[in-house]
């Protein structure tokens, strides 16, 4: 899901693009609709949404990553939406070529970003000092953002529009500060992300992170495809690319083990 560079924490996409997430999924197809950033969709906005898929990735363990994640909301509509994963990629970077096959309920909304950077403070063997503000975090992340070259992706066939320009895109949002906790055991943050240091079950305030992030409606029942490729970096010498198939199978009888 992102490439860290363990040597310089506090960018967390920096020469080595530390902490790029690249899951260049977007929607326009027969059934599923991207929901406009305006909307507030499921009554929250996208700044929310993406504090959210934060939270749930950074607290994930590496040893039950999951694909389809749970945004934490109890009741309403907001509790039906799935959080779809990246590809966790250790150290600076690299080509990842995969394909994914997942299962979901129909009726089943999906919040994803295309592209999104994470940065915080913490870091390896200390954290940064003086600590960074919000304001100087997020500064550094849109900074980092200018690295992003290439953003497409097609869903069922159909390329999706608005995508070309990552800098210049309705759906690049920044999320307002936020907390996360890391994993009790086998956190993420230092097994994948290249923190070894940072210990289970921290809590890390401020962390801000900035991106293009979608938000589907459900998909109809059946067969769909999700292509996506993300490229940081010159294209024919990228620091990072991504080249990742979702195959999602929409049913009507299945049934999330909700937390």
């Amino acid at each position: 899901m992102t490439a860290k560079n363990a040597a310089s924490r506090s960018v967390q996409f920096g020469v080595a693009l530390a902490s790029l997430m690249f899951l260049v999924i977007s929607a326009s197809s027969s059934s599923g609709q991207v929901l406009a950033p305006s909307s507030l969709p499921y009554g929250l906005s996208y700044e929310e949404w993406s504090a959210k898929w934060w939270q749930w990735t950074l607290g994930q363990s590496t040893n039950n990553a999951e694909l389809v994640g749970y945004p934490g909301i109890c009741s309403g509509p907001a509790s039906r939406v799935r959080l779809l994963a990246g590809v966790y990629l250790p150290g600076a970077g690299g080509v990842t070529t995969e394909t994914r096959k997942i299962t979901i309920g129909e009726e089943t909304p999906l919040f994803f970003p295309i592209l999104s950077i994470w940065v915080d403070n913490s870091g390896c063997p200390t954290f940064n000092s003086p600590l960074l503000t919000s304001a100087e975090l997020t500064a550094q992340a849109v900074g980092e953002w200018s690295a992003v070259t290439v953003t497409t992706c097609s869903i069922d066939g159909v390329e999706v529009a608005g995508l070309s320009d990552p800098t210049n895109n309705a759906y690049l949002v920044q999320a307002q500060a936020f907390s996360y906790t890391t994993a009790e055991k086998d956190n993420v943050v230092a097994g994948f992300f290249g923190e070894p240091c940072i210990p289970g079950g921290l809590t890390i305030y401020p962390a801000v992170a900035d991106g293009v992030y979608l938000m589907l409606s459900p998909l109809s029942p059946g067969q769909h495809t999700i292509h996506f490729v993300g490229v940081a970096g010159p294209v024919s010498s990228p620091f990072v690319k991504d080249d990742i198939t979702y195959e999602i199978k929409v049913t009507r009888d299945f049934h999330y083990d909700d937390k």
